[in-house]
């Protein structure tokens, strides 16, 4: 399943009140604008409707989702509306046909598949929960299972932060199962997918840091040697590399801050593609820290590893070397005017983005022009 497209809005008839038109999406897409223009709060939106679709975030303040999916060449419509924290109305339908409908006080109906040859059932679901997730049926309501899977497989990665470079693991053998949503954990997902995978996983990272001019022999955990730590419990351990010109190890405290962020990352991603379990990742701040010559390679990276595993990326930046090696076709420019921020892309504004490549200037150009806010008549065409 992937994410069409989404429209939102919150706090509606309140000063509060934000709203995203529509943003339509690919399977690849960068995100750009102003400071202040929506980017991140953007991608948080996204990620926010995963957590609720998985079961893993109740209703929050306020909410209005439209949203489509594609899913075997099915559309798909999820509604969604949320008030202080109570579930308003929800509906799913699949290429028009409506197979939930709830509305408030939790009262609707839901398509039953196995109920005589197939009919709607009525039912009614706490407010505070979501139909969509308590009415996972397999059997009866299989068609509520791809929204699920989209949701929990989801993941958000915020480029600019430490992405756990500030943290550290105790080796405790009673310890939980590592969290693989957080992405802060990069320690305990690197042990899973070494312990899954083995050398086939160290092997493709190596490999993945060598495409970006990090050219390491060896990667693992090890016990820190820039930093000391008192007793803890346990064994601390972090990342290190090996790097080819150098003799001894760079543990995770000793890297900087753009190679761990490069590091971490792999990691992440590549973990989720040998388990073939992602669908869709959220990237902010993309390139953050990074040179010129490593961000256009960490962008190529990533846009392949989208064209051979089916994974959607949805990116977001305002930096000219991201901007200046992702094709034009794949930005969507968020416009904030007061609290509407409307979104201008090839969908809906094809001419005006096809009319820019013929000046030869650089994509960064045409955000740094603000070609995209200029009035565009059929006298500005080109002759």
């Amino acid at each position: 399943m992937r994410l069409h497209s989404l429209q939102y809005s919150e706090h509606e008839d309140s000063p509060q009140r934000w709203v995203l038109e529509e943003l339509s999406l690919g399977s690849r897409n960068l995100i750009v604008g102003k400071n202040s223009s929506g980017k991140s709060r953007t991608l948080n939106v996204i990620s926010s409707l995963a957590r609720n679709l998985a079961g893993l975030q109740p209703p929050g303040i306020s909410a209005n989702y439209d949203c489509q999916f594609r899913h075997n060449d099915q559309s798909y419509r999820y509604l969604l509306r949320y008030r202080d924290q109570q579930v308003i109305s929800e509906i799913l339908s699949i290429d028009g046909e409506v197979l939930l409908d709830r509305g408030e006080g939790g009262i609707g109906q839901i398509f039953a598949e196995q109920v005589d040859g197939g009919k709607p059932l009525r039912f009614q679901t706490p407010t505070s929960e979501f139909a969509a997730v308590v009415r996972r049926d397999a059997i009866q309501h299989s068609f509520l299972e791809p929204l699920y899977r989209w949701a929990l497989s989801l993941r958000h990665y915020h480029f600019g932060t430490q992405l756990g470079k500030d943290s550290i693991t105790i080796i405790n053998p009673n310890a939980p199962k590592v969290d693989d949503r957080d992405e802060g954990a990069v320690v305990g997902i690197f042990r899973e997918a070494v312990k899954t995978f083995g050398d086939d996983f160290k092997n493709t990272l190596i490999n993945d840091l060598a495409l970006i001019d990090y050219h390491v022999t060896e990667i693992g955990v090890s016990t820190p040697v820039s930093v000391r730590f008192v007793s803890m419990g346990g064994e601390p351990v972090g990342l290190y590399v090996k790097e080819k010109d150098l003799p001894g190890i760079t543990d995770q405290f000793g890297m900087s801050q753009g190679m761990f962020r490069v590091v971490s990352l792999l990691i992440q991603v590549n973990f989720f593609q040998f388990y073939k379990s992602a669908s869709c990742i959220l990237i902010d701040d993309i390139g953050e820290g990074l040179d010129f010559d490593r961000s256009c390679r960490l962008i190529d990276l990533l846009r392949s590893k989208s064209d051979s595993s089916g994974l959607q990326i949805i990116m977001s930046t305002n930096d000219r070397f991201v901007m200046n090696n992702v094709p034009l076709e794949e930005w969507s420019v968020l416009q904030r005017k007061g609290n509407h921020v409307q979104v201008k892309n090839y969908d809906n504004s094809r001419e005006i983005f096809e009319e820019f490549k013929f000046t030869g200037l650089s994509n960064f150009s045409f955000f740094e022009l603000g070609v995209i806010n200029e009035p565009h008549t059929a006298e500005d065409s080109p002759k």
